[in-house]
């Protein structure tokens, strides 16, 4: 045995191994849907996104939650005193305990207690305690102008937003795996024909062998059939190698599959066409674009808020600042921690602390700066409203319209083919009575074949038609889309 034998022996063992390491799966458009619940790439893909539009959501909502902030320090030091009449201040300690909450109205509220205690060369262990309510607000841009509900407003509109998409979406990757399965269907339609007139040709291969060697026939008739056994070996052959495309496609899709030798549950492209028809006249009897069929409408009425509430947010980029700040308490002084509780609850004084800041821009750099995002925010959101405006009516003007085309491509089609069939056994008794010549036969069958061939494809684009207008509207009430 010589090498290169070894090396291909080889090579047949191992592909015979990884074959049968292969289970089989049929598949329908039912198995493709329940594949979904795997999780796949496309699927987290679109969950991931719409947690990141929540977590954007809940992250701006974080600023109002009600906190517990605590600090303690502690400062001692050996330094010399520069005088008599000057200490030196040490051990010092504080203690701070602070309860705060933040509205959406610019308003925050806290709740303090403290606790200072100090010795010098005067006193020894002066303490201080105290307790105290905090006010502050955010009087112009939060409390009138309502900045921060308008973002919380925002931030939630595009939360229900991204959730319309992810079911859009999720509709969307179902529809493009039954396209995928669909074109696999036609493919195996084509490869059945295909094979079927290959048969004929070697029959046609063989007769012409059989009558040159009766010198009925020549070498140029047997190399005409010859030449279209090639061809179609050939068309098999690209249609294979479509079909292992289409495969990979697929499972690289769904990569829990993608051991897995993928072939087709028993199906009916014919009664699949005839749904399309029922659904077909579902959309034709709306005379209007069916809102309640998608959600595109709520992302529509989404951005629209959207944008009202974004140029809120920015008319307040250029405005004043004004923060009022208050606080109220009381405090005990002791020469002791304990003593100064009990003089805070015996004998506490009043305190109270008030601050109001301004701040007012003298130029006009916010101002352009403000309309510049205005101009930026009206053209984003009102290209994002057409552009979803527009499939919504486009999708259901058009679908009908084309899949009436693709009806009567279908019907010309059939009479082609048939009219073809009649005209392919009529030739045939021709050329047996050599009136007619090996090349018009070829030609003829070739014709039978293409035509065959046209009606599948044509088939496969009436089924995604309407496939892809159910990738818009989502809820249409039809039998093709209650898989």
């Amino acid at each position: 045995m010589t090498l290169k034998t070894a090396v291909l022996l080889l090579i047949c063992v191992l592909v015979t191994l990884a074959a049968q390491s292969q289970e089989t799966i049929y598949i329908d458009e039912s198995f493709l849907k329940e594949s979904l619940k795997s999780n796949p790439p496309t699927v987290d893909q679109l969950n991931a996104a719409l947690l990141g539009a929540r977590a954007q959501e809940t992250g701006l909502d974080d600023k109002f939650n009600t906190n517990l902030d605590a600090s303690a320090s502690y400062y001692k030091t050996d330094e010399k005193q520069f005088a008599t009449f000057i200490p030196v201040t040490s051990p010092v300690k504080n203690y701070e305990v602070k309860i705060s909450r933040r509205f959406s109205s610019g308003v925050t509220v806290g709740l303090r207690g403290f606790a200072d205690q100090f010795s010098n060369n005067f006193v020894q262990d002066a303490s201080t305690t105290g307790l105290s309510l905090q006010l502050g607000v955010n009087l112009w841009k939060d409390l009138f102008s309502k900045r921060t509900q308008s973002q919380l407003n925002q931030a939630s509109a595009y939360g229900q937003q991204a959730q319309w998409q992810n079911e859009i979406g999720l509709a969307t990757f179902n529809n493009t795996l039954r396209k995928i399965y669909w074109s696999i269907v036609a493919n195996e339609e084509a490869l059945k024909i295909s094979e079927g007139l290959l048969d004929s040709s070697l029959l046609q291969v063989k007769e012409a062998k059989r009558r040159k060697q009766n010198n009925i026939a020549d070498s140029g008739e047997v190399a005409r059939y010859q030449s279209q056994v090639a061809s179609r070996q050939a068309s098999i052959i690209s249609l294979k190698y479509e079909k292992a495309s289409l495969i990979k496609s697929l499972k690289e899709l769904l990569p829990d599959i993608a051991l897995n030798e993928i072939k087709l549950k028993p199906y009916n492209i014919d009664e699949t066409v005839k749904k399309v028809l029922v659904c077909t006249a579902t959309i034709a009897s709306e005379s209007q674009p069916p809102l309640n069929f998608t959600k595109y409408d709520e992302i529509v009425a989404l951005l629209d808020r959207q944008a009202n509430l974004e140029k809120k947010i920015n008319d307040t980029y250029d405005d004043i600042d004004v923060q009022f700040q208050t606080e109220y308490g009381v405090k005990g002084r002791a020469n002791s921690g304990s003593d100064s509780i009990n003089d805070l609850q015996d004998d506490g004084r009043n305190n109270v602390a008030v601050g109001l800041t301004l701040s007012i821009p003298l130029e006009n750099k916010k101002k352009t700066t403000q309309e510049i995002l205005n101009k930026a925010s009206k053209l984003k959101f009102r290209s994002q409203k057409q552009r979803e405006l527009a499939k919504i009516k486009a999708y259901h003007t058009q679908t009908v319209s084309q899949i009436a085309l693709l009806q009567q491509i279908i019907r010309n089609q059939r009479d082609n083919t048939k009219y073809l069939g009649i005209s392919l056994k009529t030739s045939k008794k021709k050329y047996n009575q050599a009136r007619l010549t090996v090349e018009q036969l070829v030609q003829e069958q070739d014709s039978y074949l293409q035509s065959n061939l046209d009606e599948i494809r044509t088939k496969l684009a009436v089924i995604n038609t309407i496939i892809d207008y159910l990738s818009v509207y989502t809820d249409t009430p039809c039998p093709l889309n209650n898989i």
